[in-house]
């Protein structure tokens, strides 16, 4: 099959175009490298180099004329969509419609958008959170993700199949130890640079971590779905940060000194996600739990230094 995948240089999408490779897809990676590293493309890959919010898009879409779309691309930073919402805005929801435009355009037949579960939820009544619960974002970040959700469903009714998946909290080799996004690597980063390790507020808040490549494998079980739906996917289980430091300790035998800093204000205290549904509908288990998938976090990231 013909795949294009937008954001195929980053973290998650590398390791889903490596998979889609593996599997015998010829795929086309869109990518515009703000964040994403050269480095991580499949030489087995073919590249442009575009933004989504480029006017050249379409015609790159129509170029390759891929059967499917994994859309990646996105302004990841939760801190950035609360200084610059118009940015946010112009990538997370401008860029998204530009690519799923381009899809309609040119008849691709399947569209599965990569999307956020905490961002989206936000506080939440039901621990572990299903899909059914009301979104309440807290962050334009989040808010973007949702309202580009809707314009899915609603363009592409009658016209294409698609699918939704929330994520949790997604660790794991080649997550970016820079800027805010992605606690793991940051404090990968810091304990082997020897660094203390800076906790907002009293540590108790909770994650839902999930390896990498589970969630690619989860990504490409809907390939083949003919299930129009929103799915969340992660393991179900609440970490709090002080548990993530204890097993990041384990997994690097030191003992990391932790700094305490003032809480922020908006930041989601419980998050995890109920993937019921898609374990049911896709007979999808999580195969690493934090203890495994942190090892070899930690080992790729030791191997860098």
């Amino acid at each position: 099959m013909k795949i294009l995948v937008s954001g195929g240089a980053g973290f998650i999408g590398s390791h889903l175009v490596d998979s889609l490779i593996k599997n015998n897809h010829q795929v086309l990676i869109v990518d515009d490298l703000s964040t994403g590293l050269e480095k991580n493309l499949n030489p087995s890959a073919k590249f442009e180099k575009i933004s989504i919010i480029s006017p050249d898009l379409d015609q790159a879409v129509k170029n390759f004329q891929p059967e499917a779309i994994y859309h990646l691309a996105a302004q990841k930073n939760v801190r950035t969509s609360l200084e610059n919402p118009k940015l946010d805005a112009e990538i997370n929801i401008l860029g998204s419609l530009n690519l799923l435009q381009a899809a309609l355009n040119n008849q691709v037949k399947k569209f599965i958008f990569i999307s956020t579960g905490g961002a989206i939820y936000g506080e939440t009544e039901i621990i572990p959170t299903p899909e059914n619960h009301l979104e309440q974002p807290l962050s334009p970040y989040g808010l973007a993700k949702l309202t580009f959700e809707k314009y899915l469903k609603i363009l592409s009714q009658d016209k294409m199949s698609w699918n939704v998946l929330r994520l949790a909290n997604v660790y794991g080799p080649r997550q970016d130890p820079q800027g805010e996004a992605g606690v793991i690597a940051i404090f990968l980063d810091n304990i082997l640079k020897n660094l203390p390790l800076k906790i907002n507020g009293d540590g108790l808040q909770t994650r839902d971590y999930v390896y990498v490549l589970d969630v690619v494998s989860a990504a490409v079980k809907v390939l083949d779905s003919d299930k129009n739906n929103i799915y969340n996917i992660g393991t179900g289980l609440e970490k709090t940060l002080l548990d993530l430091v204890s097993a990041l300790n384990q997994a690097s035998q030191k003992k990391a000194e932790v700094i305490h800093r003032t809480a922020v204000i908006g930041e989601v205290r419980r998050s995890c996600l109920s993937a019921e549904a898609f374990q049911r509908d896709f007979a999808w288990q999580a195969e690493h739990d934090l203890e495994q998938g942190l090892a070899l976090t930690y080992q790729w990231f030791q191997a860098r230094v």
